[in-house]
């Protein structure tokens, strides 16, 4: 595809430059909380390429600012994450292992490609180029490189938007060159169901909690019927785990077996929840719902306990030294298609020559979720939010996880139009 003149007129570093910059950062292994190795090279490429600054904030995010015209003017906030999930070496191909950053057949491989270091490096070349624009658009990109998103989305972007206070926000997760309009939150959701720690023989007298298990599942599966968000889609509540907690049982290991009847099951859903769901509805869903079998559980055993529902936490110090621990709940947001942010992103991507723009939303968590508590804190402002990145989301956490490098310079065009577009002085 040829370029429009808009994109020659900003003379933009080829694709193979973003390229090679993918493959550095792929070969940097990025498990959270250990992002700094990453954010100073990044910080570096981004001083070559002529950004205004290129630091890191107080939770590790980094942070590349460029000033367009007098800088004044709208600010602009391009967002991906940092670390990634872990990967097998062993499960990889041989020609594409997950640190090699290969290139095979016109696609890049490597943990993160996708998700999200391609769009990452794409957003700060993108935003150097901007540097170029003419007299009639002024205004301030950041591009945020956040810490720890794979285990509390939204939280350390919140902690950047602060101190920016954007007017427009960019999340890059992968969007397959869509304009996505919004993403389902998650909660994360620990049940525990309790039963009485006897001798096997007892058979069915006794309350037995992996049993309980089977009817807590059958409430979500069989008889939850989510509403329909009409660009969301409905809510998924779906079981992640289960298990015999330490000290939950009479076998050698103080867990299950041993012919013993455990005295607690643990099982965690995932919820996907849509805009609206708090903490506290989510944890009322989940009750509410599980009631109606809780009560048959009563009558036939008077003496069952009823179980626990809370929602799951994790603690992780980031590289900086920040403790973070707190409820698993990021939530869900969604933005108007008569935005100003939506119509201006269309503008932008036929700018670059680019037709046929389609619509979506995410179906998985993304740091996104940082807007529903900005908003909170800075109810006056009116930052708007979209999703536009390369790649396809089926490609996050996967073995040979990979990209096509002709998306990568599409999305890389794209950003220029889009921000170029939000920059533009009326």
């Amino acid at each position: 595809m040829a370029d429009s003149d808009f994109v020659k007129s900003l003379n933009m570093p080829p694709v193979e430059d973003i390229v090679k910059t993918i493959q550095a950062a792929v070969g940097i292994p990025t498990i959270s909380g250990n992002e700094k190795k990453l954010v100073l090279q990044l910080s570096k490429i981004a001083t070559e390429l002529g950004c205004n600054k290129a630091y890191s904030d107080k939770m590790g995010n980094l942070i590349v600012e460029v000033a367009v015209g007098t800088g004044i003017g709208p600010k602009v906030v391009l967002t991906g994450h940092l670390d990634t999930v872990s990967a097998t070496e062993s499960e990889w191909d041989s020609d594409t292992k997950p640190f090699s950053g290969a290139v095979k057949n016109g696609k890049i491989y490597g943990r993160g490609v996708a998700d999200m270091k391609g769009a990452l490096c794409s957003m700060i070349y993108a935003s150097a180029a901007l540097k170029k624009l003419p007299k009639n658009f002024s205004g301030k990109i950041y591009v945020v490189g956040t810490v720890i998103e794979e285990l509390f989305e939204g939280v350390a972007f919140l902690e950047a938007l602060k101190d920016i206070r954007p007017d427009y926000i960019i999340v890059g997760e992968s969007s397959d060159g869509k304009i996505n309009l919004g993403q389902r939150g998650r909660a994360e959701i620990l049940i525990t169901v309790y039963g009485e720690p006897q001798h096997a023989s007892t058979g069915r007298k006794v309350v037995n909690a992996i049993e309980q298990v089977a009817y807590v599942i059958d409430s979500f599966h069989r008889w939850y019927h989510s509403p329909a968000d009409p660009v969301l889609g409905k809510r998924n509540i779906v079981p992640t785990d289960i298990k015999i907690p330490l000290g939950g049982g009479g076998g050698l290991d103080g867990r299950g077996g041993n012919s013993t009847v455990p005295n607690k099951v643990e099982i965690t859903y995932d919820v996907r929840t849509l805009v609206g769901d708090t903490q506290e509805t989510v944890l009322d869903l989940m009750r509410n719902n599980l009631e109606p079998t809780v009560a048959l559980g009563r009558q036939k055993y008077p003496q069952l306990n009823d179980p626990t529902i809370e929602f799951a936490s994790e603690s992780i110090t980031t590289y900086t030294g920040i403790v973070i621990k707190q409820p698993k709940f990021a939530p869900a947001w969604r933005t108007s298609n008569k935005s100003d942010i939506y119509l201006k992103a269309h503008a932008g991507i036929q700018k670059v020559g680019q037709k046929g723009l389609k619509t979506g939303a995410y179906s998985f968590c993304t740091d996104g979720s940082a807007i529903s508590k900005y908003r909170e804190l800075f109810p006056e402002d009116k930052t708007e939010i979209i999703g536009y990145g390369p790649g396809s989301e089926r490609m996050a956490h996967t073995v040979n996880e990979s990209m096509e490098i002709e998306n990568i310079r599409k999305v890389y065009h794209g950003y220029a139009g889009i921000v170029s577009e939000l920059l533009k002085k009326l």
